[in-house]
């Protein structure tokens, strides 16, 4: 029990330091965050670090169908069984208003226009 307890502690206290240096920035914040698979696998969700940091409010740290978010399946089972209410999920617009550069040009998100007051877009979040 020790040792697993000193393990998790590990992870835990690693993303931090992990995730603020290696790994992919899919959405464009004002610091070093990045999502690294290796830390997100071994820490149940936390290493989607960038998305956190991208979408501080959001209830679900993995945005990507494949980003392994043990945590957001909990939240979504206490939202069907009525113990959550009003969770938070960025939105499409939410997204492509933060969406990177590096993002963008490998098709992630096809952009027509976007500014403050109207967006025309076709979210292809593959």
């Amino acid at each position: 029990m020790g040792v697993r307890t000193a393990v998790g502690h590990h992870i835990t206290l690693a993303v931090n330091s992990v995730c603020h240096r290696w790994g992919k920035r899919p959405w464009e914040t004002n610091d070093l965050s990045t999502n690294n698979w290796v830390m997100g696998l071994l820490s149940h969700g936390e290493g989607w670090h960038n998305n956190h940091h991208a979408f501080e409010f959001s209830a679900r740290l993995g945005l990507e169908w494949w980003q392994i978010d043990i945590p957001w399946y909990i939240v979504k089972l206490l939202e069907y069984l009525g113990l959550a209410t009003d969770v938070k999920v960025p939105t499409e617009f939410q997204k492509l208003k933060l969406c990177s550069k590096n993002n963008y040009e490998h098709g992630n998100y096809q952009v027509e226009r976007i500014n403050s007051n109207e967006s025309t877009h076709t979210g292809n979040n593959n």
